[in-house]
């Protein structure tokens, strides 16, 4: 199964199935890593666990049903939790097509078995307007599901994050 996602004004995105947006969500603000969706009567949100560690809780309802945790050396993982205990763990992986394209995959494994991957690139429209092409292809259906999504996209927005950060350089100490 394939899914297209939407992204409006840098906030707002659809994750849409056949043209039709089967989950909404944004930003709450433009400032926040934090993501609030709608799937199935219920409002989820992604938000930082606290300001010192590098994880991610997802509520559903204010009931917690994931973690997104992120491990300097190990890598990303998503941990879908019930009744407080991991019941799944999957671990993103990302790969380029190639060194001079922008266009990257990112791979969504449970025990090294795909289970969906993030098709990323940008398109061209004119010299000047480029727009993100966001593209979702579900491996394994019986696993790769609508909630999986989201919090694959949000992954890959969390290595986006640091690839920019890392390329940035800064000036450092001495300047």
């Amino acid at each position: 199964m394939n899914y297209k996602v939407r992204i409006q004004k840098h906030k707002d995105f659809q994750i849409l199935e056949n043209n039709m947006p089967i989950i909404k969500g944004s930003r709450p603000k433009w400032y926040s890593s934090a993501i609030i969706f709608f799937y199935n009567n219920k409002t989820y949100e992604i938000k930082k666990a606290s300001f010192w560690k590098s994880q991610y809780t997802v509520t559903a309802g204010g009931i917690e049903v994931a973690k997104i945790v992120v491990k300097s050396l190990k890598g990303y993982f998503i941990q879908v939790l019930e009744n407080n205990r991991i019941k799944e763990e999957y671990t993103v992986l990302k790969t380029t097509k190639s060194m001079w394209s922008s266009a990257r995959i990112y791979t969504v494994l449970n025990n090294q078995n795909e289970i969906l991957k993030i098709d990323y690139k940008w398109l061209k429209h004119s010299w000047i307007k480029y727009t993100e092409d966001i593209s979702i292809e579900i491996v394994q259906p019986e696993e790769g599901t609508p909630e999986l999504m989201v919090y694959s996209l949000f992954v890959m927005r969390l290595i986006q994050q640091a690839e920019a950060a890392a390329s940035s350089g800064g000036a450092g100490v001495y300047g």
